[in-house]
């Protein structure tokens, strides 16, 4: 009688596979298949599980049902590459990325494995794309994910997900145009036949000059404008535009700020579809543009502080429908810069006007348009009085009577905890820039003020950049923390060596992302403002590879996301992740593809500085 092959356990792995990232997500039916031919496996404590010559071990993917597995580095990459726990897999022979090639996979502690044949896993991955995707880079949201069946009427019902997506997939995809010297009468007709509220105006060699609107051709007709009169008399120049890959959140913020209510889209520079407001604005009250004008029009503090209480709602909701930290975080900088132009626009009325010009920068996260609910408003007052001592020392007492009390509005607006610096003389921007943890009063954003100022600021920041020299000090020092490999058994496993019980998802995470494109952006004279701007900017100009960046503004927003959710949840410390032990193996996952990526960026930065080093 033949006993039975107790690696063959189909049920018992088929059950463990379903709660296995990505095969949790599998159909029950493609699991069985995989669960037929895996096999169980004991490895005790301390037992070679792979040696890091991959062309003798077999193809497989591993996945641990219980104990721990660490990956050793050989000769000049001697030490711990990597460590998983249960619930987390990885693959021997190339058969999933990962840090366990060119490395001696070893039994932490006695590790039960469920080895999976390279054959059937790819066989199966290449049916569901999703899983092969998932092990590639967890973090990309949008290739790992399954195909439920569930369209985007299911997830966006209600119309949120505009705040989700990006102005090009809501653009109008045609573009309806007259030439220049057309009169009112015929414009008119063409709009009226292709069903536009709009037409863009071009001169003969298809160079687009102006926008005409129905509103504009009203207002014609209002005025006694002579019918005959060519539609560039008529039209608004230049044309505001925005690419096509930017959030549509932003495309509202430019509409309402520039007081317009349509945007030509381009691609790579060429004009690809009209975004109109209409298209973009939601029919209730929970807008962040209904917000925004309601901001705007509210009579005082009663009417700001009732209204900031929606902030924290309104980015609840939008969460909820799957808009990212990155989205959420910009719709709350730009609610509280609404309520700081409010506030001192109140204060002048109370205080008077200031005896000299002044203008409000934002710093810090609002200036980056990374705001998350519960962080306070960080600003700057800068002061212009052409030179007048007088008007100088009047516009110090000034600004010390003001600040104070709208530091209490801005806490009352639930806006409170931050900096409110100044006022700061023009000539003293760069110098406050050189200021803070990692150089982060680089991160100014003129905000608040009268245009004149605001254009004179922006001109300053432009021209005046802070010292190279501290700048790469400053990246050098950022370069030279070492990060994290990711969750091993409860605790955060450092790259050095040795465990952490907690970790900071902002210190050890996105704000390590923040600090490198920040410093970098500023040592190559980038104008962005951003994290993931900064990034892109920086592989645009070929200072980054564009996988590195892409893979670190991933990381960014994986991080940014916990820090959003654990606020959203009403954390006591929502940036720190206090029992890392409670994380799933997903979220493991994740956390090991996000640190991998930061630290890559790190090596790229650190390699950059070595060579200026070696040139010089």
């Amino acid at each position: 009688m033949s006993l039975p092959d107790p690696s063959r356990q189909p049920d018992a792995v088929a059950a463990f596979l379903a709660v296995v990232p990505p095969f949790d997500r599998l159909p029950p039916d493609e699991r069985s298949i995989l669960a037929a031919v895996g096999r169980v496996e004991l490895f005790l404590e301390g037992e070679t599980i792979a040696e890091p010559d991959g062309e003798t071990t077999e193809e497989a993917v591993c996945c641990i049902q219980r104990g721990s597995v660490v990956f050793v580095g050989q000769g000049d990459a001697s030490g711990l590459a990597d460590a998983r726990g249960e619930g987390e897999c990885f693959g021997l022979g190339g058969a999933l990325p990962g840090a366990s090639e060119g490395c001696r996979a070893v039994a932490a502690s006695d590790a039960f494995l469920v080895r999976l044949p390279g054959a059937a896993y790819a066989a199966m991955a290449r049916r569901h794309p999703f899983v092969a995707a998932y092990f590639a880079n967890c973090l990309d949201k949008q290739a790992c994910r399954a195909d439920d069946g569930l369209g985007l009427e299911a997830a966006e019902a209600d119309g949120d997900y505009l705040f989700t997506r990006l102005a090009g997939e809501v653009a109008s995809p045609g573009i309806v145009s007259v030439a220049r010297g057309t009169d009112l009468p015929a414009t008119a007709r063409v709009m009226e036949e292709a069903g536009v509220g709009s037409v863009l105006v071009r001169e003969a060699s298809g160079t687009v000059i102006g926008i005409v609107t129905d509103r504009d051709l009203r207002r014609a007709v209002a005025r006694g404008m002579g019918l005959a009169a060519p539609v560039e008399t008529l039209m608004s120049t230049p044309v505001a535009a925005i690419d096509a890959v930017t959030p549509c959140f932003e495309a509202l913020s430019r509409m309402t700020e520039a007081g317009i209510r349509h945007l030509l889209v381009t691609r790579d520079g060429e004009p690809a579809g009209l975004v109109t407001a209409n298209d973009l604005l939601l029919a209730h009250g929970r807008s962040p543009m209904a917000l925004l004008r309601a901001i705007r029009r509210a009579a005082g503090l009663d009417d700001l502080m009732a209204l900031s209480h929606r902030a924290g709602p309104l980015a609840a909701a939008l969460a909820a429908r799957g808009a990212g930290a990155a989205t959420v975080g910009g719709i709350l900088a730009m609610t509280a810069q609404g309520l700081l132009g409010r506030l001192v626009e109140l204060a002048e009325r109370r205080f008077g006007p200031p005896p000299g010009k002044w203008c409000w920068l934002l710093l810090g996260p609002a200036a980056r348009r990374e705001l998350l609910p519960g962080q306070g408003l960080d600003a700057v007052v800068a002061v212009d009085c052409g030179g007048d001592d007088i008007l100088e020392r009047a516009m110090d007492t000034y600004c010390r009577a003001v600040l104070p009390a709208l530091a209490e509005e801005l806490a009352a607006c639930r806006l409170g905890g931050g900096r409110l610096l100044g006022p700061v003389r023009l000539s003293g921007l760069v110098a406050l820039a050189a200021q803070g943890r990692d150089l982060d009063g680089l991160d100014l954003l003129p905000a608040v003020g009268g245009a004149g100022l605001l254009d004179a600021v922006r001109q300053r920041l432009a021209a005046d950049r802070p010292d190279p020299g501290l700048v790469l000090s400053a990246l050098g020092a950022v370069v030279a923390r070492p990060t994290p490999l990711g969750v091993h058994q409860g605790k955060l496993a450092e790259r050095a060596g040795g465990f952490a019980p907690v970790f900071d998802l902002d210190g050890r995470g996105s704000g390590a992302v923040s600090a490198m494109a920040r410093l970098a952006a500023a040592f190559y004279g980038l104008p962005e403002l951003g994290t993931a701007r900064r990034l892109a900017a920086l592989a645009a100009r070929g200072h980054l590879p564009e996988t590195v960046a892409q893979n670190a503004g991933q990381a960014w927003a994986f991080f940014e996301g916990e820090r959003l959710a654990a606020r959203l949840a009403g954390q006591a410390d929502p940036d720190v992740v206090a029992r890392p032990g409670m994380l799933s193996a997903r979220k493991r996952q994740e956390c090991r593809a996000a640190f991998a990526a930061v630290e890559a960026l790190r090596q790229t930065l650190a390699a950059m500085l070595a060579g200026m080093g070696a040139g010089q």
